[in-house]
């Protein structure tokens, strides 16, 4: 059998937010697949410093990280997209003057101001190591190795600010008391993927992936197979062969002991 490489997105594909992990039968079947040949890879929008340990433990072959900004493949850096300096100054300089906290991810760490405490609560709700946030540093010199950041706004003119501001970056927005993800023009998951591919000389039809939100929708389009999660958006649904059960009834571990059944892998 070719070896596959199968790309999972985290929250609300491998991991359950309302059980607050990854099941059992979810990591038995992602280290089965490993234990067959394949590459298993988590492709996210979060960048290193977010992946917590009970992600990290699952001994993932590679990740495609930061919307596609950074990718990593067995412990090393084996591409990275970084913003423009000038940019991100100017953009974290707008956000101070309209009180709009931001949080500032490199391939390594991610830093932030220990003052903005509403980001931090809410990162402490997302499964997030918040040991790997650095709170001294010089913010001038991190400008130069930012991959992505993140923003808090709670109120709509805060959401409008924010708004006329990532015009030199990719967005996305929602409404007051979210945060707001701002990243490369140039990177997705799509272009992770590919490069991922590319790297590994595998051909698209030997690639699988599994997915439940909107950012993921990028990523069904490079890969030769596509699964959706029953718990995901339409968006997703419509692009995927086929539709797994829910994030809660272990849909993962269900699909992939199918596809071993078959197989397919």
């Amino acid at each position: 059998m070719n070896r596959k490489i199968i790309f999972f997105d985290i929250d609300g594909t491998i991991f359950c937010t309302r059980l607050g992990h990854v099941t059992d039968r979810v990591k038995a079947a992602i280290a089965q697949a490993r234990k067959r040949g394949h590459l298993c890879f988590i492709a996210s929008g979060r960048p290193w410093a977010f992946i917590a340990d009970n992600i990290r433990e699952l001994g993932f072959d590679g990740y495609v990280l930061a919307n596609g900004a950074h990718i990593k493949f067995q412990d090393m850096d084996a591409g990275i997209r970084y913003l423009p300096h000038d940019a991100v100054r100017d953009l974290c300089g707008k956000f101070r003057q309209g009180n709009i906290q931001y949080i500032l991810s490199t391939p390594a760490c991610s830093y932030i101001d220990p003052g903005f405490t509403e980001l931090l609560n809410f990162f402490g709700k997302c499964n997030i190591d918040l040991e790997n946030l650095v709170h001294k540093f010089d913010e001038e010199m991190v400008f130069y190795e930012t991959l992505k950041l993140e923003a808090w706004v709670d109120t709509k003119e805060q959401v409008e600010l924010a708004a006329s501001c990532c015009g030199d970056f990719a967005s996305e927005i929602h409404g007051p008391g979210e945060t707001i993800e701002i990243y490369g023009k140039q990177v997705s998951k799509a272009t992770g993927i590919l490069r991922v591919l590319d790297m590994l000389r595998l051909p698209v039809e030997d690639s699988f992936c599994f997915g439940d939100g909107p950012n993921d929708v990028e990523m069904f389009e490079p890969v030769g197979s596509g699964f959706a999660m029953a718990n995901g958006v339409q968006a997703v649904k419509s692009l995927a062969r086929e539709i797994c059960p829910d994030v809660e009834q272990d849909g993962v571990a269900i699909k992939l002991e199918e596809l071993f059944h078959r197989g397919v892998l």
